[in-house]
């Protein structure tokens, strides 16, 4: 009798810890937590690699603008009423920034037909771009 008395206080001892459940019920939380977590941090690093390519491009066509201004009169072919491709420009300005160029990005440049104030010439810049998917 005392043997089985003994036993049952062995078994039945107030220990204090986590049973298998709370453990189970815990991990599945802190992955749960875990996988929305990653989740945020992939969009936001989708938007933040978005707007730099928004800001390289708009750096593109600020430099191909220049390069426009500075290398050509208002009488040379660059500069004629059409739409040319970038490698009118001269220089290479996508050798120079490497992640736009391996997003297949296309610069090309309008002249604007219509005549504008004080003689000037139009032009608009293009910059086109192929976005990463993840």
């Amino acid at each position: 009798m005392f043997l089985s008395h003994h036993r049952s206080n062995l078994f039945n001892q107030d220990k204090s810890g986590f049973t298998i459940t709370e453990v189970i019920v815990a991990a599945l939380l802190i992955a749960i937590l875990a996988a929305g977590l990653f989740g945020a941090f992939l969009g936001a690093n989708r938007i933040l690699n978005l707007a730099r390519h928004k800001v390289q491009a708009y750096n593109f066509a600020v430099d191909t603008l220049d390069r426009l201004r500075s290398n050509y009169k208002y009488e040379d072919s660059a500069m004629n009423v059409a739409s040319h491709a970038y490698a009118d420009v001269g220089g290479s300005i996508l050798g120079e920034m490497a992640t736009m160029a391996r997003l297949g990005t296309v610069l090309t440049y309008d002249v604007a037909a219509e005549p504008q104030p004080n003689s000037y010439k139009e032009v608009t810049v293009h910059v086109n771009w192929t976005e990463l998917t993840y």
